[in-house]
């Protein structure tokens, strides 16, 4: 895997006339000059943010696989680092770069596709199919329910923009170097930030001035790295750490395979620390019904390297850089995972659990719409809540929405909003892909079975874990969902030419 990767970025370090180094350089002075220049003038701004959006263009004509990592990785910069430097004014437009720069990318590939002729083999699949059927049967919800043609486009916008990841790497293709080399960038951008929550709960919450948050249960302190957002920082995790156990225990290379565990036990440590209980029951019921169908020894290590982190994780010393003032508490705060998690099922036995509210809130929606819901935009996402849906009027929701803006539940809110057949269309757009993985992995061994199993269990754990967030509705993890099942749809389904034998069980 190693090579693999290293093979895959010697063009860009080599290359004598370093045409991939001056197009970075020139991207990165282009950036910073924006930002620069956006607390004086705003025109010159807007100057500068066009040929950010050409050398973007030119870069993608060039390097298409490496521009699509790109835009997987940016919703991780966007909203919460360049956000953070810019002037309020335009401050809140950082949110939609990331979609600015898929749109650019999409443009150009699509063209390159179409001059190849390989952008109808990438549509034609049945995933396709199922895709059409998700967006028809939206539409016509929306039309049916008198919904605003405003508010029905930008939801259903929310839902689908991120999926055309999938069909951008269907376009490019992807052999075994390139993928391993994708899935290795993306890991190493969520290992960082991995290190630097590991950081703040070793040297001080606060790190680089981060904020932290505490939880409902008796969470003393949720570490969210540089995404601030617990919840967000243990979804990524969650669809990364499975190529680390996969190859900790598959990997051709012994070095490989001792580095691997200890990134996995990096990411596990930290995914506790996060109290994201949504992803701990996607990585058990997700990632773990994947290993237990397709390698049982993974799915051993898995389970004593969860016990070796959780020990890690309660006994680590912790704020070792906090300086406190008199009177303060010596006691720094201690992982507890048996109590919160206790009083986390209580409330959800009791009904009092805010997500189950949002559950028994949503049944007599879906008894009145089964079928094809509300309309986009209607219920559960963002733009239900920015446009003041009068569902949430009807069925008394706002109660429930005192301190957050979605429900929380991606699901459901796909659930309530296109009915029980778009519902069942947008699984069946996930599910004939992991199939075709599954099958896939079957065939695969080394490096290629680490590489197709590791996104398989990843969409799983994700898939699982979005019944508790909206995730999937928002770039940052959403961009690298597609993403994967799109690089998994091309590269899987080539392996299943591939004879080789099984992986172990």
């Amino acid at each position: 895997m190693i090579s693999a990767f290293n093979a895959s970025i010697r063009p860009f370090l080599s290359a004598a006339d370093g045409s991939a180094i001056r197009m970075s350089v020139i991207g990165v002075g282009l950036l910073a000059a924006a930002i620069g220049v956006a607390h004086v003038s705003i025109g010159i701004f807007a100057v500068l943010v066009a040929a950010v959006a050409l050398a973007a263009a030119v870069a993608t004509a060039r390097w298409p696989r490496a521009m699509l990592v790109l835009v997987v990785l940016a919703p991780l910069l966007d909203r919460f680092l360049i956000a953070r430097l810019m002037p309020s004014e335009v401050a809140g437009l950082t949110q939609f770069s990331s979609e600015g720069l898929l749109v650019v990318e999409g443009i150009v590939i699509g063209v390159i596709g179409i001059r190849e002729g390989r952008l109808r083999h990438a549509l034609w699949v049945p995933s396709s199919i199922a895709l059409g059927g998700f967006i028809a049967v939206a539409v016509i919800s929306g039309v049916l329910n008198g919904g605003s043609l405003t508010v029905s486009a930008i939801g259903l916008v929310y839902t689908v923009d991120a999926i055309g990841l999938f069909y951008l790497c269907r376009v490019v293709g992807y052999d075994h170097r390139q993928a391993t080399a994708s899935i290795v960038a993306i890991s190493v951008g969520v290992g960082m930030l991995a290190l630097v929550a590991a950081g703040q709960a070793l040297l001080d919450p606060n790190l680089f001035g981060l904020a932290v948050v505490s939880g409902n249960f008796g969470e003393t302190l949720r570490i969210g790295s540089l995404v601030r957002d617990p919840n967000i920082l243990g979804t990524l995790i969650g669809l990364v750490v499975p190529f680390a156990l996969f190859g900790a225990v598959r990997a051709p290379e012994r070095r490989l395979r001792w580095w691997l565990t200890g990134a996995a036990l990096l990411m596990a440590v930290v995914l506790l620390l996060t109290y994201s209980r949504g992803t701990w029951l996607g990585i058990v019921v997700g990632a773990g019904g994947v290993m237990l169908l397709l390698d049982r020894r993974v799915l051993l290590f898995s389970v004593a390297l969860g016990i070796v982190a959780l020990a890690i994780a309660t006994v680590m010393p912790r704020n070792l850089l906090v300086v406190r003032g008199p009177g303060a508490s010596a006691e720094a705060p201690r992982f507890d995972v048996v109590d919160t998690t206790v009083d986390r099922i209580g409330a959800v036995g009791e009904g009092l659990d805010l997500r189950t509210l949002f559950v028994n809130n949503a049944l007599p929606i879906l008894a009145d719409h089964p079928l094809i819901g509300v309309g986009p935009g209607r219920y559960g996402g963002a733009e239900a809540y920015e446009s003041r849906t009068p569902v949430y009027d009807r069925y008394d929701t706002w109660t429930l929405l005192k301190s957050q803006r979605t429900v929380d539940n991606f699901w459901l809110h796909i659930l309530i909003e296109t009915g029980i057949l778009g519902a069942i269309a947008l699984i069946a757009l996930i599910v004939v892909n992991c199939v075709t993985l599954v099958r896939s992995a079957l065939l695969s061994s080394g490096s290629r079975y680490v590489i197709i199993a590791g996104i398989l269990a990843g969409i799983a754990t994700v898939s699982v874990a979005t019944g508790t967030t909206m995730l999937l509705e928002g770039n940052t993890v959403a961009f690298m969902f597609w993403f994967m099942l799109g690089i998994g749809s091309t590269y899987g389904a080539e392996e299943r030419a591939v004879t080789a034998p099984s992986p172990a069980r």
